[in-house]
C-alpha cells in the first residue's frame, strides 16, 4: 500500500474494517464506545469533523431551504404526473416536507463529510456491502429517520456518493449480505397491542363519545396538552371529546422498476444538486409511491368529521403519514388547518423556521412570540400550562442530559455531542466535593435507544454523584432537588422558567445557533446567571447560590429577566382550554370571512 495512504471506513459495521492496514474512520459514529478495545487496537485515526464556522452554516442553511423548496415543487409535479393526481405544493408539503427536509439535510451532510475527506487525506480502499435487491427506500418518514443511524444503510448511501463522485481509484472490497438481513435493520417492528382492562375501558370510551359526533366538529389531536385540558378544550369548543388515533400504515414493497421510471431531472446540474435529484427516487419512503394508494384509501376510511370547522395539532404533522394525507385534502377543500409548538426552539433556532407545520398552516399557536409573522398566534405553553413543577428547597441539584440526535441533520451530531458529553464532565469536576456528592445526574428517557452507551461513560469516568435513567417521570427528580442545570437549549428550560423552578444552564456555542430576534432575549438570561457561557462558570454560580438558592432565585433582577424571557417564549394562562378555545374559534372565523370574501369577489 503506498505510503500515507489509508483505508476508509464509513461505519460501526466491523465487516467493512481492516486489521492489517493504517484506516480512517470517517466519523466518531464508526467507534462505538463499547467496542473501544478493538477500534483503540487498530492503526486508525477520526477524519476532521464536518462542522462550518457559524456564518457559514447561516448561509447553507438559507441555501438548504431555497433547494429544498425549488425540490419541492419538482417532487409534487413528478408526484401527480405519477399518480394522476392534481394536488397543489401545499398538498405534498404537508405530506412529505419533513422528509423532504430532513433528506436534504442528509444528502448535505453525507456528500460534504466525503468531499471533505477526500480532500484532506490520501484514500486508496473503503469496503461497501452489497446486496441484489436493495433500496434505501424505507416505508415511510419515521423509519428513514431510523435509517439514518444504521450501519448497512449507511454504507450503502456513502457508496452511492463515491460512486457519484466518480472515484476511479479506490481499491473496493465488496461484503455480499442478504436483502432479508437488511430489512430487519430498516423496518421498525410494531410492538403487539396488549389488550387489558384499561384497553377496554378506553375502547367503551370511544363507542360513547362518537355517538356525539358530528361532521362539522373541529378535529382535535395530539394537541401536547394534558389529557384532561384536551377534554375541556373540546368542550369548551360545544363538541363532544374524541380520542382520534390514526390505524397502522399499510405497508408495501418498494418496486425498482418503479423508481427508475420516476425521476426528476438533473441535466442542469453538477455536484450536489445533481446528487440530491439523482438519488431522491431510490430513497423516498415507500407510502409515497407504491404505497401512495393504500395511504390514500386509509385517509379516506378515516371515520372523523366529513367537513370539520378547522384542524388542529401538536404533533401529528411530523410523521403520522395517514393523518397528514387526510389533512392534505381536507385543506384543499378548503378546511382551516391550524397548528401549534411543540417543544423548544420554535421562533428561536436558526433553521426551523421553514418547516411545514409553519409555512403550511393556516395559523401556527406559538408560546408566545410572533417574531413579526402575522400567520404566528402568541398562545402559551401547551404542554404544562397549569400543571406546575415543583422544587425542594432542601434538596440536591439535578444535571439534566439529552441523548445523542438521529444522524438526519446537516453537520456531524456524534463530534457536536461528543463536545456536549465532554462538557458535562468538566461541570461537575469543577463542583466542589460537598455539591458533587449531591448531585443526580438524569440520563434522556431515549438514551437506551442510542448507542452511545451513556449510563457506561458515566460510570467509567468515576463521579462522586447518582445516575437517574430517566424511566421515571422528570418532575419527580425535579421535586427532589434545590437546582436545576440543564447542559442544552431544552424544552425543559422553558418548562422550568414557566413554573418558576430555579434553573441554571450552559451549552457549546453560546447563541450562534440562535436567530438574531431571539439573542436579546437570551442575553436577560445571561446578565442575572441563569444561562452561563461555561461548564466552570455554571459549577461557579452553582457553589456560589448553594446555601441560599431560593434568595437567588427570588432576587429582583432574576424574576424580572425570567417573566421578561417567559413572556416571549413560555407564557402561562390560568385558564389554558378556554383561552385557547377562544382563539381556535377567532381564527377559523377569520378563515371563514377571509374565504367568503374572496368567493365573493370571484
Amino acid at each position: 500500500m503506498e505510503k500515507g495512504s489509508k483505508h476508509l471506513i464509513t461505519t460501526a459495521d466491523e465487516r467493512t474494517w481492516k486489521s492489517d492496514r493504517p484506516v480512517l474512520f470517517l466519523g466518531e459514529w464508526c467507534q462505538l464506545y463499547d467496542r473501544r478495545a478493538l477500534w483503540m487496537s487498530m492503526n486508525g485515526e477520526v477524519a476532521v469533523p464536518f462542522t462550518p464556522e457559524p456564518d457559514k452554516k447561516s448561509n447553507d442553511i438559507e441555501y438548504l431551504h431555497a433547494l429544498t423548496d425549488q425540490l419541492l415543487i419538482e417532487l409534487g409535479a413528478a408526484l401527480n404526473a405519477l399518480h394522476r393526481t392534481t394536488h397543489s405544493s401545499r398538498y405534498w408539503n404537508i405530506l412529505l416536507g419533513h422528509w423532504l427536509r430532513r433528506y436534504v439535510n442528509v444528502c448535505y451532510n453525507r456528500y460534504f463529510t466525503l468531499d471533505q475527506t477526500l480532500r484532506k487525506y490520501k484514500i486508496t480502499s473503503t469496503t461497501i456491502l452489497c446486496s441484489e435487491d436493495f433500496s434505501l427506500a424505507t416505508p415511510d418518514s419515521s423509519s428513514f429517520v431510523q435509517a439514518c443511524d444504521n450501519d448497512r444503510w449507511n454504507n450503502m448511501f456513502y457508496a452511492r456518493v463515491l460512486e457519484h463522485m466518480g472515484i476511479k481509484a479506490f481499491n473496493l472490497t465488496v461484503v455480499l449480505i442478504e436483502k432479508e438481513e437488511i430489512d430487519k435493520q430498516q423496518i421498525v417492528n410494531k410492538v403487539p397491542h396488549r389488550f387489558n382492562f384499561r384497553t377496554l375501558v378506553k375502547t367503551f370510551i370511544k363507542k360513547v363519545t362518537a355517538w356525539f359526533l358530528k361532521n362539522n366538529d373541529a378535529l382535535i389531536i395530539s394537541t401536547y396538552m394534558p389529557k384532561w385540558q384536551e377534554i375541556k378544550l373540546n368542550l369548551a369548543l360545544w363538541q363532544s371529546p374524541q380520542f382520534w388515533k390514526t390505524p397502522p400504515l399499510i405497508n408495501a414493497s418498494a418496486d425498482l422498476k418503479l423508481r427508475k421510471k420516476f425521476a426528476l431531472s438533473s441535466n442542469t446540474d453538477v455536484g450536489f444538486e445533481q446528487f440530491v435529484r439523482d438519488l431522491l427516487p431510490d430513497t423516498m419512503p415507500i407510502c409515497y409511491l407504491e404505497g401512495y394508494l393504500q395511504l390514500t384509501q386509509q385517509a379516506e376510511s378515516l371515520n372523523w368529521p366529513a367537513n370539520p370547522k378547522f384542524i388542529f395539532t401538536s404533533n401529528s404533522f411530523d410523521a403520522d403519514e395517514i393523518f397528514k394525507a387526510w389533512t392534505g385534502i381536507k385543506t384543499e377543500q378548503g378546511v382551516p388547518y391550524f397548528t401549534a409548538q411543540h417543544g423548544n426552539n420554535y421562533g428561536t433556532l436558526n433553521g426551523i423556521q421553514n418547516w411545514p407545520e409553519q409555512v403550511s398552516v393556516d395559523r401556527f399557536f406559538t408560546w408566545g412570540w410572533t417574531n413579526g409573522n402575522s400567520k404566528n398566534i402568541p398562545a402559551f405553553v401547551l404542554k404544562t400550562n397549569n400543571v406546575q413543577l415543583k422544587s425542594n428547597p432542601k434538596g440536591g441539584l439535578l444535571l439534566l442530559g439529552v441523548c445523542v440526535e438521529p444522524m438526519c441533520t446537516m453537520f456531524d451530531d456524534y463530534h457536536e455531542h461528543g463536545i456536549y458529553q465532554k462538557q458535562q464532565f468538566l461541570f461537575v469536576e469543577a463542583l466542589p466535593q460537598k455539591i458533587q456528592k449531591s448531585l443526580t445526574v438524569r440520563l434522556h428517557d431515549r438514551w437506551v435507544k442510542t448507542r452511545w452507551s451513556d449510563e457506561k461513560r458515566w460510570s467509567d469516568h468515576k463521579l462522586s454523584l447518582q445516575m437517574d435513567l430517566g424511566f421515571e417521570p422528570v418532575k419527580k427528580a425535579i421535586g427532589k432537588n434545590r437546582l436545576v442545570v440543564h447542559a442544552y437549549d431544552s424544552t425543559g428550560i422553558l418548562e422550568g422558567l414557566t413554573s418558576n423552578i430555579p434553573t441554571m444552564c450552559f451549552w457549546n456555542g453560546g447563541l450562534d445557533h440562535l436567530l438574531p430576534v431571539a439573542k436579546p432575549y437570551y442575553e436577560l438570561l445571561r446578565d442575572v446567571g441563569i444561562l452561563l457561557d461555561s461548564p466552570e462558570s455554571a459549577a461557579h454560580d452553582v457553589a456560589k447560590h448553594w446555601d441560599d438558592i431560593d434568595g437567588w432565585w427570588g432576587s429582583e433582577k432574576v424574576q424580572r429577566a425570567r417573566v421578561m424571557f417567559c413572556e416571549q417564549y413560555a407564557r402561562v394562562e390560568k385558564q389554558p382550554a378556554k383561552a385557547l378555545s377562544r382563539m381556535l374559534r377567532t381564527v377559523a372565523g377569520s378563515h371563514d370571512n377571509q374565504a367568503a370574501n374572496s368567493e365573493f369577489k370571484q
